[in-house]
């Protein structure tokens, strides 16, 4: 059997980008940074819909970014499978 990927970055709970592509419906290079990360969806919700697709989790990664010692920001990638049709 073969499968196709997709890869989702997961911000404060929210899917930002999947296989790169920017899943908020403000513009990513928006002026408020907030509203645009608030316009992409949660990740729950998000997961609900692509199981109903036909999609299923198979692994995650957290990424933190850190400055002086400190974690700054975390994010997940999250990696999803379906068989190809």
């Amino acid at each position: 059997m073969r499968f196709e990927y997709i890869v989702c970055l997961m911000q404060s709970s929210r899917i930002t980008f999947v296989n790169g592509e920017w899943q908020g419906t403000l513009p990513f290079n928006s002026a408020d940074t907030q509203a645009a990360l608030d316009s992409c969806p949660w990740v729950w919700d998000y997961l609900a819909s692509a199981g109903a697709g036909g999609w299923e989790m198979v692994g995650a990664t957290s990424i933190g970014i850190t400055s002086r010692q400190e974690t700054s920001s975390m994010s997940s990638n999250l990696f999803l499978k379906r068989p190809l049709l």
